[in-house]
């Protein structure tokens, strides 16, 4: 796979944290007297960028400073939520990593995650060490959310490789959405919850050690 690139969104992909992010956005959505289904939830929060969801929340245009504001005090609860827990990267996960890296396969991260989180993972999960800086792009601000593509599109720019050979990891309803739009090679399914994608005619790995390392040659 000379000319392809292997993407991998983060939160629920490289790292199960969704009973992490269920529980800090619990704890927020209390906060703020707002109640949402589990439906609700999967469509407004889900792999989204900060700027999509609070705006569905709180039913109004917001500017970049209350978008921020909004996303940080989110986020405080999620930490702490994770510092409650081993934090490791999801089953299989560090050898695929350890196996692109060795190959020379030019990978990143496309997450919706803001920067304050992504400076929390690096730290925790020494990213630097398998990603470049700059190949893990995130919500900063100018990106459209998912479903839209532009967050894959970006990535794949900046890895520089040719898209048609290109492999995407996702697990949210949004973020797969994404994945289909960019219209790379393969889009692969993880599933580290109890979410059904039968709607998805996509494979579906429950460990990074399923996923067929054939699909790089």
């Amino acid at each position: 796979m000379e000319k392809g690139g292997v993407i991998f969104d983060f939160n629920g992909t490289l790292f199960w944290d969704s009973e992490y992010q269920e529980s800090s956005w619990d704890e927020y959505l209390e906060i703020q007297n707002i109640k949402l289904t589990k439906l609700q939830k999967r469509e407004y929060i889900h792999g989204r960028n900060g700027k999509d969801t609070f705006e569905i929340l709180f039913n109004r245009k917001l500017n970049d400073s209350e978008v921020n504001q909004l996303i940080e005090e989110k986020e405080v609860l999620y930490r702490k939520e994770c510092l409650k827990h081993k934090m490791e990267l999801a089953p299989g996960a560090k050898s695929l990593l350890e196996y692109l890296k060795a190959e020379k396969i030019p990978m990143g991260i496309a997450t919706a995650s803001g920067k304050t989180n992504i400076d929390f993972f690096i730290e925790k999960f020494n990213l630097l060490s398998y990603f470049k800086l700059e190949n893990i792009i995130y919500d900063d601000g100018s990106i459209k959310g998912k479903p839209n593509s532009d967050i894959f599109e970006k990535a794949i720019h900046r890895l520089g490789v040719n898209k048609e050979e290109s492999i995407i990891f996702e697990d949210s309803y949004s973020g797969i959405q994404a994945a289909i739009n960019s219209k790379v090679a393969t889009v692969i399914i993880v599933k580290s919850t109890n979410e059904n994608f039968e709607s998805f005619d996509l494979p579906i790995i429950k460990h990074f050690d399923e996923f067929n390392r054939n699909l790089l040659i």
